[in-house]
């Protein structure tokens, strides 16, 4: 599939999130909101973002008995999301009635496996002897053959699980810095270009657009790195 930027609109408050993406001139991005601006305001930054033209992830990381995640999965359907996030270590029953609930609309289940602020104790911390590449894989490869639609993981693992997992998949990889900048609260990151060449497909990235002076700018350097 061609290379996306999702552009993380980790941000407070409706106006801000607005004002940035009529700043950026690029409408060929997906937006990502998660829980600040949804809790805050539901359906209307939603609506809000569709009416500019933006595909929109829904970034919830739903991860509940199955029928909650039933129920949550056919709102986010009627809202007409685009993506939408659920995590893997809910297990097979849990994914496969958020696939039930998808029914025939367009939305794209992804499956989260292990978060980008997790290092190599946490495994352990779960009470696995498998290492945090072996255990993305796991999930990844549970989620994928189900028939959900995507994973999330990072740059560290996507490689793996593209040569590994049979059928094909969205990789959506958070964590992308451009050089210069900091790894934050996250422990596995990477520059656009190398997730790339690893095999990512959705390149998940908030701090260093929406930092920077000039946005514009910034999304046009990524796009020109992948290329």
């Amino acid at each position: 599939m061609e290379k996306k930027i999702a552009l993380a609109l980790d941000v407070e408050s409706s106006k801000e999130a607005l004002d940035i993406l009529k700043e950026i001139e690029d409408r060929d991005l997906i937006i990502k909101v998660g829980y600040s601006l949804f809790i805050r305001y539901g359906i209307s930054i939603i609506e809000d973002i569709k009416k500019l033209g933006y595909p929109v992830f829904l970034d919830l990381k739903l991860h509940d008995i199955p029928n909650t995640v039933y129920n949550g999965v056919k709102a986010a359907v009627n809202l007409e999301v685009d993506y939408l996030t659920l995590h893997a270590l809910g297990g097979e029953l849990m994914l496969q009635k958020a696939i039930e609930a998808r029914g025939s609309s367009n939305l794209k289940l992804l499956a989260v496996t292990i978060l980008t602020s997790h290092s190599e104790d946490y495994p352990e911390f779960l009470g696995s002897s498998l290492t945090v590449d072996n255990l993305a894989l796991k999930f990844a490869k549970m989620a994928v053959d189900i028939g959900i639609d995507g994973v999330v993981c990072s740059s560290h693992e996507v490689e793996n699980l593209k040569k590994t997992i049979d059928k094909s998949f969205i990789a959506v990889v958070p964590g992308i810095r451009l050089n210069s900048d900091k790894s934050d609260d996250q422990t596995r990151i990477a520059t656009p270009k190398d997730a790339v060449k690893k095999g990512a497909d959705i390149l998940v990235i908030g701090r260093p657009i929406l930092k920077a002076d000039n946005k514009n700018e910034v999304v046009k350097q990524i796009k020109e790195s992948l290329r």
